[in-house]
C-alpha cells in the first residue's frame, strides 16, 4: 500500500455503522465514491440492511458505482477498518463511566477488528475519547501503534469557525489546527493561525475570547440536549481524512508519538500523512507555552489510559 495510490482503500469496512456516526461516515464515502467495496456491520442488522439500500439509491442520484456497499464483514482483510461502534454519551453522565463502558465495548470487539484488519490493515478509531482508547487498545490489546490512528478533526474546525466569527472572515480563509488531547486537553495552536495565508494580528483579548469559544463548545451543546453527538461533522471528516491521507497530503490524525522527541509516548492529534502506507506523525514549530501544553495533554492521556487496565 503506498501513501499516493489512488486505489486506497479498496476495501473498507466499518463496525458500528448503524449508529449515527457510523452511518454518516458510510454515507460520505459511498457518494464521493471512495474504496471499490465498503463493508456495513451492526448488530442491529435491520438498520445495516436498510443503510445499504438506501446509500445505493443515493449512489445511483448521484451517478456513482463505487464502492460497492455490501453488509457483513468482509472474505478478505480490509485495508481500512473504520471503528465507529459507542455506547451514547449522556451530557449530565460521568465521563468516567462512559470511557470505561466504551472501553468494554472495544473489547468485545478487539478480535473482530483485529480479523478483519489483518496484517496490513489500518485501523481509523471514532470511539470516544479517541485519544486515550487508542493508547488502552495499543498497550492493552497489542494493537500495533503503526497502524492504528483516530479521528480528530472536529476540534480544528470549530477553532476555524472560532477565528472566522471573532475576526468578521469567511472560515474558508482560516487555517488553524488543535492539536493533543480531544477536550480538556487540546491545545488551539494560535502561534500556526493564518487568514488568506497571513499571519493574524489578534485585537486586544480576541485570543482569550477564540479560546473561549473553543472550550466551551462541548457545553453549549450538551445543553441543547441533542440525545446525539455531532454526527454529520465526524462522517464528513473522515470521509475528508481518508481522501487526504489516499492522496499523500498531511491533516490532523490522533497518532502515536513514538519517535516524537519531547513528547509522551501515547497517542493525539498531530498533523500526519501517510508514508509507505503507515501514518506518519509530524511535530510543527510550536510556542514554548503550546510545546508544554502539548506534552501535559500527552501525559494526561497516557495517565488516564493506564487505569483503565
Amino acid at each position: 500500500m503506498s501513501a499516493r495510490t489512488p486505489s486506497w482503500p479498496e476495501r473498507i469496512s466499518i463496525i458500528g455503522a448503524a449508529g449515527l456516526v457510523g452511518s454518516s461516515a458510510a454515507a460520505s464515502l459511498a457518494t464521493q465514491g471512495i474504496g471499490r467495496e465498503l463493508y456495513l456491520q451492526d448488530r442491529r442488522d435491520n438498520l445495516v440492511e436498510a443503510h445499504r439500500i438506501d446509500l445505493s439509491d443515493a449512489q445511483a442520484v448521484l451517478g456513482v458505482d463505487r464502492p460497492r456497499i455490501l453488509a457483513g464483514s468482509p472474505e478478505q482483510h480490509a485495508d481500512l477498518v473504520v471503528v465507529a461502534a459507542s455506547l451514547p454519551e449522556t451530557p449530565d453522565g460521568d465521563r468516567r463511566e462512559f470511557l470505561a463502558a466504551n472501553a468494554h465495548l472495544l473489547a468485545s470487539l478487539a478480535e473482530q477488528i483485529r480479523r478483519e484488519a489483518g496484517d496490513e490493515g489500518l485501523v481509523l478509531l471514532l470511539t470516544n475519547p479517541v485519544d486515550i482508547l487508542a493508547d488502552w487498545l495499543h498497550r492493552e490489546h497489542g494493537f500495533t501503534a503503526e497502524r492504528l490512528i483516530g479521528y480528530a478533526l472536529n476540534d480544528s474546525a470549530r477553532f476555524r469557525l472560532a477565528i472566522a466569527r471573532e475576526l468578521g472572515t469567511e472560515v474558508t480563509s482560516v487555517t488553524a489546527s488543535v492539536l493533543g488531547e480531544h477536550g480538556k486537553g487540546q491545545v488551539p495552536v494560535f502561534s500556526t493561525v493564518r487568514v488568506n495565508g497571513e499571519p493574524v494580528a489578534w485585537p486586544d483579548g480576541a485570543v482569550d475570547r477564540v479560546r473561549a469559544d473553543v472550550d466551551g463548545w462541548f457545553e453549549r451543546w450538551s445543553r441543547l440536549k441533542p440525545g446525539r453527538s455531532s454526527g454529520w461533522a465526524s462522517g464528513t471528516g473522515v470521509m475528508h481524512l481518508v481522501r487526504s491521507l489516499a492522496a499523500g497530503q498531511q491533516v490532523i490524525t490522533t497518532v502515536s508519538t513514538s519517535g516524537i522527541e519531547g513528547l509522551p509516548e501515547t497517542f493525539m492529534a498531530l498533523p500526519t500523512h501517510l508514508e509507505d502506507g503507515r501514518p506518519r506523525a509530524t511535530l510543527p514549530e510550536l510556542s514554548d507555552h503550546e510545546l508544554s501544553a502539548l506534552h501535559e495533554a500527552g501525559q494526561s492521556i497516557r495517565h488516564t489510559a493506564s487505569t483503565l487496565g
